[in-house]
């Protein structure tokens, strides 16, 4: 029986270099990746569960197609405003803005005959999108959550959440939005 060798450098020094470049390539990766530029992160998910999609870039308000929806921008601080879908809906948000030790959350809550649908975190350079459709679970969209934010990306280390610029929400009827 021939057992073959494995084939291999058989020059010493030719090994030694080889070895070189091995421990220069994993040396730059671990480099790279420890001292890199911090890159944004989506983050923790929201209250209901709902894990952000972060969106590279500012985004426009776009809701999402094929059903009676109704878009609105809004500044990231604690407002109540009126919402109305013509001759489909009606509501009222609010939207509570806090200031934590990780950034900027917030929270929106609604009353009315509406749902949303998507809710978008505008921060920095880059955006959170919140879908409540039923690949999340809410096929009807939802009445209220919490705990929402900005991409990660601030701070020495990009662990906290980027400053909130504005808030996009996305709205459709919807008699079971839980106030019902």
């Amino acid at each position: 029986m021939r057992v073959a060798n494995r084939a291999g450098t058989k020059s010493p020094r030719a090994r030694l270099g080889a070895r070189f470049v091995g421990l220069g390539l994993t040396t730059a990766l671990a480099v790279g990746l420890a001292a890199g530029p911090a890159s944004a992160q989506a983050g923790p998910p929201s209250e209901a569960g709902v894990q952000p999609l972060e969106f590279l870039g500012t985004p426009d308000l776009v809701c999402p197609p094929g059903e009676m929806v109704t878009g609105l921008s809004v500044p990231p601080e604690d407002l109540t405003f009126p919402v109305n879908i013509p001759n489909d809906g009606s509501g009222v948000v609010t939207v509570d803005v806090t200031d934590t030790a990780q950034g900027e959350i917030f929270s929106f809550s609604i009353e009315g005959d509406i749902a949303a649908t998507q809710v978008t975190a505008v921060g920095g350079t880059n955006a959170n999108v919140y879908m409540y459709n039923a690949t999340t679970g809410f096929p009807g969209g939802i009445a209220a959550d919490a705990q929402l934010h900005a991409p990660l990306g601030q701070g020495p280390d990009g662990s906290q959440y980027e400053d909130l610029i504005r808030i996009d929400f996305c709205f459709k009827p919807s008699p079971y939005n839980g106030n019902g």
